[in-house]
């Protein structure tokens, strides 16, 4: 049997910080444990799960597997199981000792009469598709579950408005997907100061003198304040704090700091820097995950700079989103390569950059075996898009973390 392809997928709390991860197949409460084991070991994913617990649908033949649970730190993940275990006294019995032992598990609640029939002393969390929730459950049983002490966990957000109201019902996780579709109460109007600073990245792209680039951010002393905010972070991990604009060039040189430009035009609150932007970390996560896929191809490209201009098409990927103006006209501001022109005017392009974009965006809206065909067609196994997928959300989840040392 070939290796499934798993997706791993942000999710949010309600001030929507990054706050879980949902780790998935094609294959749901279908997969073979070891396939579980041999992903979570060889992509090194337990240092990502202790910063962000992994929620995981898995078969309940995994919970009476000798050492399966054992292979997973308690707080590393939630294990989800399919509606059917409240008819198995043998696997109910199992997760009731496994939760005394500090294990946590979830149950997929797809009915309306399954919710109060939920073991507290076997599982603790609940796995809803939102519109369900939304459309069936009645608000006293929201209300039995978070006075029974359930955590809720909501998959399928599709909108802004959705989000929104699983928070006002106190969800605790929900998936993030409706955050790269263009949220309707944000107004019409563009946002210009993300064009200027679009602007100020593209001089720096150039390679424009540093005192004509110091000289903007002088002018403008709370962009300033929120990149030495990403630059301090412990993502660049710089040993000494990054004071002024100067020390930031001289230390990260220009190919960082460009990098962190980029990023910066993600910062929420721009103007204050104040609260998380879990879009930016997404945008970032696309990024790195194309960088790092990019290299795996055989034969390599012929891209010019092609980790670069991979790095940028996964970044850039949700500007349109950020800015509210059509792609077409915010690329007018930046001159790239036309690879990565071609790949953010239209995920349906057939070129590499491209190809990996609509991979990606598949895996993110859960269109997992469109996803899967198109890494088998490039030559990336279900092990190296674990493995960078591991390593791109990692390094996206540390990166409004401050580094005060």
């Amino acid at each position: 049997m070939p290796q499934p392809y798993f997706f791993i997928r942000p999710m949010l709390a309600a001030d929507r910080s990054w706050a879980a991860l949902d780790w998935q197949s094609g294959a749901l409460f279908s997969n073979d444990c070891t396939d579980l084991e041999r992903c979570f070991t060889e992509a090194a994913a337990a240092p990502l799960a202790r910063l962000l617990p992994m929620v995981v649908p898995i078969n309940p033949e995994c919970i009476e597997q000798s050492g399966f649970v054992a292979e997973f730190d308690a707080k590393q993940v939630v294990f989800v199981l399919p509606a059917a275990t409240l008819e198995n006294t043998q696997t109910l019995t199992r997760c009731k000792q496994l939760r005394s032992q500090g294990n946590r598990f979830g149950l997929h609640i797809n009915r309306d009469d399954l919710l109060r029939q939920v073991p507290v002393a076997a599982f603790d969390c609940l796995w809803l598709d939102a519109a369900f929730a939304r459309q069936h459950l009645p608000a006293i049983d929201l209300i039995y579950a978070n006075d029974a002490g359930f955590r809720k966990i909501a998959t399928k957000v599709g909108s802004h408005e959705m989000f929104g109201w699983l928070t006002e019902k106190k969800f605790d996780w929900c998936d993030s997907h409706f955050l790269t579709v263009r949220n309707p109460l944000a107004g019409p109007e563009p946002d210009l100061t993300r064009l200027k600073l679009l602007k100020l990245l593209n001089l720096v792209r150039q390679d424009g003198d540093t005192r004509e680039i110091e000289g903007i951010f002088r002018e403008e002393p709370k962009l300033s304040y929120n990149l030495l905010r990403l630059v301090n972070s412990v993502a660049v991990g710089a040993r000494t704090r990054i004071s002024n604009f100067s020390q930031a060039i001289a230390i990260l040189g220009r190919r960082q700091l460009q990098r962190w430009l980029q990023l910066l035009i993600y910062a929420d609150n721009l103007a204050s820097g104040n609260a998380p932007n879990p879009l930016m970390q997404l945008a970032a996560a696309r990024g790195r995950l194309m960088e790092l896929l990019s290299a795996t191809i055989e034969p390599e490209p012929d891209i010019p700079d092609l980790s670069d201009n991979a790095f940028m098409t996964g970044l850039f990927s949700l500007l349109d989103v950020l800015i509210n103006l059509p792609m077409k006209e915010i690329l007018k501001e930046l001159p790239l390569q036309p690879e990565v022109v071609d790949a953010l005017n239209s995920t349906a392009d057939d070129g590499i950059l491209g190809q990996l974009l609509s991979a990606i965006i598949a895996g993110e809206s859960g269109s997992f075996s469109d996803a899967e065909a198109i890494f088998s067609g490039l030559g990336i196994s279900p092990a190296i898009h674990a493995k960078s997928q591991v390593t791109a959300l990692y390094w996206a989840a540390r990166i409004n973390i401050d580094n005060h040392d």
